[in-house]
C-alpha cells in the first residue's frame, strides 16, 4: 500500500522549521482571540517509508479473530498484574493509555501537538540515520468533521474541542467494547489526548489515536479520506544527510532525551549522545 497524504521533502533545518511553522500548518485563528494556532498534530518517524502500523498489528498477524483474542488478554493481564489497587475504579480508557504509555501492544499510536517534538523522533535512533525520517501531520479538524459525517456517535466534539479527552470519550462510548460495537455504524480514528499521567506525557504533549476495530488500519483509513480531504494529512519527509543538522538544532532547542524522558535513562541517553561524535 502506497503512503497517504502530500509529501513534502526537506533538507535542511531551516527548510523544515519553515515547512513546520508555514501558514498552512500554524494558522491565523480570529475567532480564537487572534491568535496563530496548528490544527494539526504531529507524529515523527525514524523511516519515512514506514506506514502507520499499531505495536497490536505488529505483534499479531493473524487475523480478526486473533486479535481480539490478544487485545483482550493484554489488558485484563495488565490490570491483573498491576500493583494492587491501581485500577481500581478506573474506566478501561485510562487503563489503555497507561498501558500505552508504558509499552504493552495497543491499538493506539503516539502523536503530539509539538512539531518540533515530532522532529526529535524523525531523527531520533542513530541507527536509522541513512534513512530519511518523517513528519506526518494530521489535521485534528478535518479528522473531526470526517468521523461525525461517518458515525453519528461521535457528535461529543463539536462546538467543544479539536480532539476528545478522557471523560467526553467515556460519555461516546464506556469502553472499548462500546466503541467497537459502534463500526456498525461507521469506522472511526479518533484523537483522544490522555491523562498527564507523568512529566513524561506533559513534556512531549501527548495525544494518541485509536480506531474502533482492534484489526483496523490507520493508514488504510486515512488513505481512504486523503483523497476527498486533500489538506487533511502531509508527510513531511527529512532526507538523511540533514539528520545530523537537525538533532543539534533541536538539541539547541532543549527538544532532547532529557526533556522528553525525564529521569535518569533520558539523562543518560541525552549524554551519551551529546559527547559523541556527530552524525
Amino acid at each position: 500500500m502506497s503512503l497517504p497524504g502530500q509529501q513534502i521533502d526537506v533538507s535542511s533545518w531551516l527548510e523544515l522549521v519553515s515547512e513546520l511553522h508555514s501558514r498552512k500548518i500554524v494558522q491565523h485563528r480570529p475567532y480564537e482571540a487572534d491568535h496563530l494556532r496548528s490544527p494539526y498534530v504531529f507524529r515523527g518517524m525514524d523511516v519515512a517509508t514506514w506506514n502507520l502500523a499499531t505495536s497490536l498489528e505488529r505483534l499479531s498477524k493473524t487475523g480478526t479473530t486473533r486479535s481480539k483474542v490478544v487485545e483482550q488478554a493484554l489488558v485484563r493481564s495488565f490490570r491483573k498484574y498491576a500493583s494492587a489497587g491501581e485500577f481500581d475504579q478506573r474506566s478501561e480508557w485510562y487503563v489503555l493509555a497507561v498501558a500505552q504509555h508504558n509499552g504493552l501492544p495497543t491499538r493506539c499510536l503516539d502523536w503530539t501537538a509539538s512539531p518540533l517534538v515530532a522532529a526529535h523522533f524523525a531523527c531520533g535512533d542513530e541507527k536509522y540515520k541513512n534513512d530519511s525520517g518523517a513528519i506526518w501531520c494530521l489535521h485534528a479538524g478535518i479528522l473531526r468533521d470526517i468521523n461525525q459525517q461517518s458515525n453519528p456517535m461521535a457528535t461529543k466534539l463539536h462546538g467543544i474541542a479539536w480532539v476528545y479527552d478522557t471523560r467526553l470519550l467515556e460519555t461516546d462510548f464506556k469502553d472499548l467494547t462500546a466503541f467497537d460495537g459502534a463500526s456498525s455504524d461507521g469506522e472511526l480514528m479518533l484523537l483522544w489526548e490522555p491523562p498527564s499521567l507523568d512529566q513524561r506525557i506533559a513534556n512531549q504533549s501527548g495525544i494518541l489515536s485509536i480506531t474502533n476495530t482492534e484489526t483496523s488500519s490507520h493508514t488504510a483509513f486515512l488513505q481512504k479520506h486523503c483523497g476527498n480531504y486533500p489538506d487533511l494529512l502531509l508527510r513531511i519527509v527529512l532526507s538523511a544527510k540533514m539528520k545530523s543538522e537537525a538533532r543539534d538544532m533541536l538539541d539547541q532547542n532543549n527538544i532532547t532525551e532529557r526533556s522528553l524522558f525525564p529521569g535518569l535513562p533520558g539523562l543518560c541517553s541525552w549524554l551519551k549522545r551529546y559527547y559523541g561524535s556527530a552524525w
